[in-house]
Order: C-alpha cells, then structure tokens, then sequence
C-alpha cells in the first residue's frame, strides 16, 4: 500500500470517530501548534504518516503520536518496523545539522537507515552500518533507504572524524556499548532512553556516565506515546592528568 492510499485510511479513520467523546483529547499533529514543516525537495514519508496520527499531550513528554490507537490502520510496530524505532522530525534533522557544524555522521546499527537518509537529504556526509541484510534483520521489514555498509559496532573505530549515531539501541544488546567504546571520536547523538529503560545494556549508561557529558538535546523531537524517548549530544570528556 502506498503511503497516499494509507493517509487516506488514515483520514477515514477519523472521520468515522467525529463527535466521540472518548477521543476528544486526541489530535492531529498536521496543522496544530506542534507541526513542523518538511523542507522543500526532502522526503520523509514517516513524518507525513505520524502528523497525521492521533497525538496527545503528555506530561514533561509532550507530544506524542498513539501508535495503538483502537481500529488505527496504520500504527506502531507497522511503522517502527518500516522505517525506524525513533521518529525523525524535520525540526530533529534541522537540530542535527546544527549541532554536527558541518561534521560528518557515522550510524551503527543502522537498521533500514532511515535516519542516515533523512540526515543526507539535509546535506550531512553520513555513513550507516548494520552487520545483517535487511532480509535477516527482525528489526525492520526488509526495506532499506540507505546504502548500508555490512559490519559490527566495532566498525565506529574507522571514523573517528564523525559524530557517532547511535539510535534506539537494541535492549539488553552489548553491541550499542561496543560501538562507543571502539569509537574515538568525541561526539555522541544518542536517541532512546535512559538507563534502566528499554535501550542498549548497564555497560553502555556506566561508559555514558563516566566518559561522556550531554551538550543539547532537540527540542523538537516527537516520542511515541508509551515509547518515550530523547534526542541528545553527548561531548566526550576530557580527562585532566593528576597533578
């Protein structure tokens, strides 16, 4: 089904819950004060589909698009699957740019590379690596949008020149703390939640916290609902030799 034909379900799937009071607290992202526009010329079909979700508001989370909504046709693990764990917003990629200055990007664990082609479209030199074909990978449905290179965490010592991307990193997996650990470059964009959540293992939130200081996080970041998550730089820091 094309992203058109599902939009259309989508705006359907509305229409037939007009005038339910059991979703009046629920709203489109696509024309409220929380939307963002796509810059011209850039793709990002994930985008088009979650501004038009049922949003609601959470506390100190924001706004959040309801993936299991009741009846939805298009919804969570259909979508995370498709493209990406994590919701690239175009305000996330504008951010990204930012903070990068120009600096290149390096993805482990890239999955289906969504967020490596997101970041390209807006002009960031990246690289993506994912050590299984998307037909192995039960993270993704086979697609990918992104020439992704094939090899393991360790991969991240080749280029210590980019910023390191690390985004929702499997849970309990030793691979996210590998990858930080082989790197040494000294910036981090870190997507996916803290310790103690459903992301990466206790080794990688110790090395976070002894070695690496957050710098920023993207304000515009859109979280599932029931999935929260942030967007955040992290600077490596430096050690000062004893006296």
């Amino acid at each position: 089904m094309t992203v058109s034909a599902e939009l259309a379900e989508i705006h359907q799937w509305w229409a037939r819950r007009s005038g339910l009071t059991s979703h009046e607290a629920a709203f489109r992202i696509a024309g409220s004060a929380y939307d963002q526009v796509t810059p011209a010329g850039v793709d990002n079909p994930y985008w088009k589909i979650v501004r038009q979700l049922p949003s609601v508001r959470e506390a100190g989370q924001g706004v959040c698009p309801d993936g299991f909504a009741r009846g939805l046709p298009v919804g969570h693990h259909l979508l995370t699957k498709r493209y990406s764990w994590a919701i690239p917003s175009p305000g996330d990629i504008a951010w990204l740019t930012q903070i990068l200055h120009g600096r290149g990007l390096v993805e482990i664990g890239a999955g289906s590379g969504y967020w490596a082609w997101q970041a390209t479209q807006a002009g960031i030199d990246a690289i993506a690596y994912e050590p299984v074909g998307s037909s192995a990978n039960a993270y993704t449905d086979g697609t990918e949008y992104f020439a992704i290179r094939r090899d393991g965490p360790t991969a991240a010592r080749h280029h210590p020149d980019r910023a390191l991307l690390l985004c929702w990193p499997s849970n309990g997996d030793p691979w996210a703390n590998e990858a930080l650990e082989a790197y040494t470059g000294d910036l981090l964009i870190y997507i996916g939640q803290g310790a103690g959540g459903r992301c990466a293992d206790d080794d990688f939130f110790r090395l976070l916290a002894r070695a690496w200081t957050p710098i920023g996080s993207s304000s515009h970041h859109i979280t599932w609902r029931h999935a929260h998550s942030a967007m955040t730089a992290y600077s490596r820091r430096i050690e000062t030799p004893p006296q």
